[in-house]
């Protein structure tokens, strides 16, 4: 594999166009981290915007630690059990803990039941979303059908392809209809199976799984037993009253893994 991520067309020890430029894991992993450090951007951004106006305006202030908290729990999912999820746990607690402290937390009420909203407690339980559907899904580089015999690429392994989108189709190299790389430069890019709207998409299933292949895909809320509520607050307990989360005071419980198949 060569060490340039790139080569101008016709440069000296430029690879052939659609030559193999080795595995691909050391790509994935690279787009893995540029998520977490867009979203971890985003989350402290926020945050700090929350902080400045929790002065005078709260309701402003919870709309941006909202922003700041979905964020957080966004790059979190996509550092899972990589070395980069330790440092997403810990902003998503600092981030909720001065929510709790300054703006207050607590459980959703409607239609007589309790949910948990928060994107701190979503994340805590590690499962998500998995559809399970048929399509046909074209090359990224050759724009053939991908399980085809015309296409000769494989997914795990990535291939020197022309940037910019074409009259055929999105940039090879991103996948996006506007993008900023050359159509006179190679890029090393991995194979992509594009589903579009002509794909004859059919979905069977939807799973839910321990660690989903799309990180995002995770739950909104989480159902809460209105029994189970009352008997742990006791005889005093109305059903609609404020309930206060403090989930993110003190040190953190640990997460729940689910036990189904992934």
């Amino acid at each position: 594999m060569s060490a340039h991520s790139s080569f101008r067309l016709g440069e000296v020890g430029a690879p052939a166009e659609d030559s193999d430029a080795g595995p691909t894991k050391d790509l994935t992993d690279a787009y893995i981290a540029s998520r977490v450090r867009s979203y971890r951007r985003q989350a402290k951004r926020s945050f700090q915007e929350a902080q400045r106006l929790a002065v005078g305006n709260k309701s402003a202030a919870e709309e941006r630690v909202k922003q700041a908290l979905d964020a957080a729990a966004r790059a979190f999912w996509w550092a899972e059990d990589s070395e980069l999820e330790g440092q997403q746990h810990q902003l998503m607690h600092k981030i909720g803990r001065w929510k709790r402290k300054n703006l207050g937390c607590s459980l959703s009420f409607n239609g007589g039941t309790y949910a948990q909203r928060c994107s701190v407690a979503i994340a805590h339980k590690k499962m998500g979303l998995s559809m399970g559907f048929t399509a046909t899904r074209i090359c990224s580089v050759c724009r053939r059908d991908l399980a085809s015999d015309d296409c000769p690429h494989f997914r795990d392994r990535s291939y020197w392809v022309r940037g910019g989108a074409d009259a055929d189709g999105p940039c090879r190299v991103c996948t996006q209809d506007s993008c900023k790389h050359r159509t006179d430069t190679l890029y090393r890019a991995s194979v992509v199976g594009i589903i579009s709207a002509q794909s004859n998409m059919v979905l069977h299933e939807i799973s839910i799984v321990r660690k989903p292949a799309q990180p995002e895909a995770r739950l909104t809320e989480l159902p809460i037993d209105t029994q189970e509520l009352a008997e742990h607050l006791g005889s005093n307990f109305l059903p609609g009253v404020s309930v206060s989360c403090d989930q993110c005071l003190g040190g953190c419980s640990g997460f729940i893994e689910f036990s189904g198949q992934d």
